[in-house]
């Protein structure tokens, strides 16, 4: 306990999802939902800051294993966190992200934070825990219906699912679309082939059998790596290679995917997006995704 707070702690290695709920139900039951699944595949950490007197959640930090050297961070603010940030929530704030960032030491860490109020009051706070600021982003969403099922069929490409290829091609595609990339060049270590296939092509509930690899003859042009819960889809990756790129490929590739998902009947699809990246903002706005929230990044490389 800080003072007037009270901090509960998680680990995967040792404790049960009975103490994992303790810490993560007074924030959301979707939470519990989503944390569940992951605790029996992927090493997780929670830090929850209730306050002493009331009870109540504050805050919540979160690290899960995506592989052996990365982490992605996730905060979760309450509701009934005050703006007005006091020097016994910072010092609780500060315990929990030392804590956190000590347990996953030398390993890669990303975090994404919702931005609002809350977050420009400890944005220093994590700073002095040791990650840097990198980019703001966009979560663009779409329902997806019907759209997009025969957006592609006037492209000269071809298409195949991305499981039947292998690691070679697919990284060597990976490199020549992230080349000049304006979707946080930062972030891009961190995702390499490998890790994304261990991370969600191999991933006991989530299903990536929709994403898609587009082909000129034999040359592979781009890819998009999306994966999907029960009626909900998130794409992890787009990117076509430099040489190929403002011919409206990206497009048909989003057209593919989108028939795809909506045959296996998937209603909701999310993406997150770099601010900057323009071509790629112009591109999802221009499937009717809309913006739902701004996240903010952070990283630590271990």
């Amino acid at each position: 306990m800080n003072n007037g707070y009270q901090i509960k702690e998680f680990d995967s290695k040792v404790d049960t999802v009975d103490q994992l709920i303790v810490c993560v139900c007074p924030f959301n039951l979707e939470l519990v939902n989503f944390f569940g699944p992951l605790i029996k595949t992927k090493h997780v950490l929670i830090r929850a800051i209730f306050d002493f007197s009331t009870k109540k959640p504050m805050f919540l930090l979160s690290a899960v294993q995506e592989c052996k050297d990365f982490y992605e961070l996730d905060i979760f603010i309450s509701e009934y966190f005050s703006i007005e940030l006091s020097s016994e929530m910072e010092i609780a704030i500060s315990n929990c992200l030392s804590d956190v960032l000590s347990s996953t030491k030398s390993v890669g860490k990303q975090l994404f934070i919702e931005s609002n109020l809350v977050v420009d009051k400890i944005k220093h706070l994590i700073v002095a825990a040791g990650m840097r600021f990198i980019t703001n982003f966009s979560e663009l969403t779409i329902y997806i219906g019907e759209t997009g099922s025969y957006s592609y069929l006037n492209s000269p490409l071809e298409f195949g699912f991305i499981k039947d290829f292998g690691y070679e091609e697919l990284n060597d595609l990976f490199l020549r679309s992230s080349i000049n990339s304006l979707d946080c060049p930062e972030g891009l270590k961190f995702r390499n082939i490998a890790k994304v296939f261990d991370s969600l092509i191999y991933h006991p509930f989530l299903d990536a059998s929709g994403s898609q690899v587009a082909m000129l003859g034999r040359i592979l042009v781009g890819f998009v790596f999306v994966v999907k819960y029960e009626d909900m889809a998130e794409i992890a990756y787009l990117g076509v290679a430099e040489e190929f790129r403002s011919q409206r490929f990206g497009s048909a590739l989003m057209g593919k995917m989108l028939g795809v998902l909506a045959k296996d009947k998937v209603k909701n699809l999310r993406v997150i997006v770099d601010e900057g990246n323009f071509p790629a903002l112009g591109l999802y706005h221009s499937f009717g995704m809309e913006l739902k929230k701004k996240r903010i990044l952070f990283l630590a490389e271990g």
